[in-house]
């Protein structure tokens, strides 16, 4: 199998999880395809202090973005793989268990007819502590990248970026990461970088397989348990939502995509105005992510009139607006 995970100014965070990564057994022929995506702190030179310790193979990508980081491993790796070999996705804050690979290789064994395989993500807090997030604790999965379920099939969208593994033949088909999507140095992005594809993969009829055992822990910072993080991640969660639910598709339902976002939003703010005294946060999350739906939405509308609208106008460069719509 490989391993592959980009990072951006992870310096803080990337010695503990190399660190834990020396305590995996990992299985022969193992290698980790690690990218710095133009970090500007010292992020490469950390790394390469653990290329005696551990299997890397190192990459500098200077696009910004997450999935351009794992589609540049992908493109100069997947033709060498053999089809049935594992490509394990994970991240730079990440504290995998000792028998995290060898879960996954199990269960990639034990399941030939599976493609997809999903692990467990448990979150690793912080000392401050979350007792100020407790009104949105059933979103913590959104928040924080967390998911658990029992061993057996599950849908491919449980696959998260953490922890997660693809059969080396999809990406040998063709299949890649869409850029659009994900982490890239910003703040206003549109979240769901792996469920993207995970949707497209889903729709071809490929299945998943919950790996239970396959367990990490998701380092989350004090940074990421401030209020205004919260209220930013759930706009760029209901941004990627409502891009992906409404591109290629047509004017009702966007229409029905921005009533459903309107009333979500006139809904927060009413229980906000009823009870003023209580903690707002939910009702701020909930406005956050209803907004950032109805952009979401309105962006991936735009989007696809404007490239029909193109190969309306210029008709002889039709592949080039297939390839748009496509996105």
């Amino acid at each position: 199998m490989i391993v592959i995970l980009s990072t951006f100014n992870g310096q803080s965070r990337l010695r503990d999880m190399l660190d834990a990564m020396l305590r995996v057994r990992i299985p022969a022929g193992t290698t980790f395809h690690v990218v710095d995506n133009d970090s500007e702190d010292d992020s490469f030179a950390l790394l390469e202090s653990y290329a005696d310790r551990l299997p890397l193979v190192l990459y500098k990508q200077s696009v910004r973005g997450k999935n351009h980081c794992l589609n540049l491993v992908l493109d100069a790796v997947a033709d060498t793989l053999d089809p049935r070999e594992l490509v394990v996705f994970t991240d730079d804050d990440i504290l995998p268990t000792a028998e995290w690979l060898e879960e996954l290789q199990l269960a990639a064994h034990a399941n030939p007819e599976f493609d997809v395989f999903a692990g467990r993500i448990l979150p690793h807090w912080p000392s401050t502590g979350n007792d100020h997030l407790a009104p949105v604790r059933a979103h913590f999965g959104i928040l924080f990248s967390l998911t658990s379920q029992a061993e057996g099939p599950c849908k491919c969208a449980l696959a998260w970026g953490p922890n997660m593994a693809v059969r080396a033949s999809l990406f040998q088909a063709g299949i890649r990461f869409d850029p659009k999507f994900g982490p890239n140095g910003g703040i206003g992005y549109p979240m769901g970088s792996e469920t993207e594809l995970m949707e497209r993969l889903e729709a071809s009829g490929h299945r998943a397989w919950f790996a239970e055992r396959a367990s990490v822990r998701h380092m989350i910072r004090a940074a990421q348990l401030d209020l205004s993080s919260v209220i930013q991640r759930a706009f760029r969660h209901g941004y990627g939502v409502g891009w992906r639910q409404q591109r290629r598709k047509g004017r009702a339902v966007l229409l029905a995509s921005l009533w459903s976002a309107t009333r979500g939003v006139v809904a927060a703010r009413i229980r906000r105005a009823l009870a003023p005294k209580a903690n707002p946060l939910l009702h701020d999350f909930r406005e956050a992510w209803a907004i950032g739906f109805a952009q979401g939405t309105l962006y991936a509308y735009r989007r696809t009139r404007a490239a029909r609208k193109f190969a309306e106008q210029f008709p002889e460069r039709r592949s080039s607006v297939r390839t748009q719509l496509s996105d």
